[in-house]
């Protein structure tokens, strides 16, 4: 389907957890000198103004709050994990923007590294050709599906790097999707890391968990490979409706060393800043 359209929803609580998980995984990448290459599969605009009409009308965005609180309640160490990303987002605040994932991507880059993008919605494929002429690393954008896109670009010519996943999840048929093309991605790149984003939403549970069980079948390993991050900001059994989230996840295979241990530490962070309920950070 394409009617959903990320502008509606830019800067909640999903969209926090996303970005803090991907800033940490580009910031292990930057730890060596050889170059990787980020590939998104449902990159959106890219960067979103905060009077855009699409966010006001949900009133969804938390990320100014979320920010302030960060920075009064973050201990040292919390803040040393999370200052790349909220050095990002206050640089565009300032401006009045917010930074999607493409931009906080390109943000993170360096020289020798490299973005592909893929978006699929004329409107926001529009937007983002149109953004990504002011993103400090130009990407490579493709209007196409996103999960052909990235079967068929891994593995990169830098060997290194994280493919991002992050479809609407809408129909049914896109949690198949993401096993189906993780598990293509990982056999033809069995080092590079997949970092997929889910919602949580009560009428889906029996595709989340049967999505989460396929893409640990096709990882096959004898150790954990697999970081999964959930926070739950509203209680499931009070949602009703098919549009009902009330939390969301973070799935990375092959996750940086030491990640697990950054995202128990700031995971508490999050849950405060954001009144959540609660989380869990497992490595499976």
């Amino acid at each position: 389907m394409l009617s959903y359209i990320h502008a509606y929803h830019a800067g909640n609580h999903a969209d926090i957890l996303k970005h803090i998980s991907i800033s940490l995984i580009l910031g292990h990448l930057k730890k060596k000198d050889k170059p990787f290459t980020v590939i998104d599969t449902h990159a959106g605009s890219g960067i979103y103004s905060l009077d855009d009409e699409r966010l006001l009308k949900t009133g969804e965005c938390e990320i100014e709050s979320f920010v302030k609180k960060a920075e009064e309640k973050a201990n040292e160490r919390q803040m040393a994990i999370l200052k790349d990303y909220i050095s990002i987002v206050k640089k565009h605040l300032k401006d009045g923007k917010y930074p999607g994932s493409p931009l906080i991507e390109s943000e993170l880059l360096r020289e020798q590294d490299s973005q592909i993008l893929s978006e699929l919605h004329p409107k926001a494929i529009e937007e983002l050709r149109e953004n990504a002429k002011d993103f400090p690393k130009k990407p490579k954008i493709h209007f196409r599906d996103g999960y052909e896109m990235a079967i068929s670009m891994t593995p990169p010519a830098t060997k290194r790097g994280v493919v991002v996943i992050d479809p609407s999840f809408e129909d049914a048929s896109d949690f198949s999707s993401c096993s189906e093309a993780i598990a293509k991605i990982h056999k033809k790149w069995m080092g590079g890391t997949i970092a997929l984003w889910y919602p949580l939403v009560p009428h889906r549970v029996m595709e989340i968990s049967m999505m989460k069980e396929s893409i640990i079948a096709a990882v096959d390993s004898s150790e954990p490979k697999i970081l999964e991050i959930e926070l739950e900001v509203k209680d499931p059994a009070a949602m009703t409706g098919l549009s009902s989230l009330y939390g969301s996840g973070m799935f990375i295979v092959n996750f940086p060393y030491k990640m697990d241990e950054e995202m128990e530490e700031t995971m508490p962070l999050l849950k405060e800043c954001l009144g959540a309920r609660s989380f869990s950070v497992t490595k499976r």
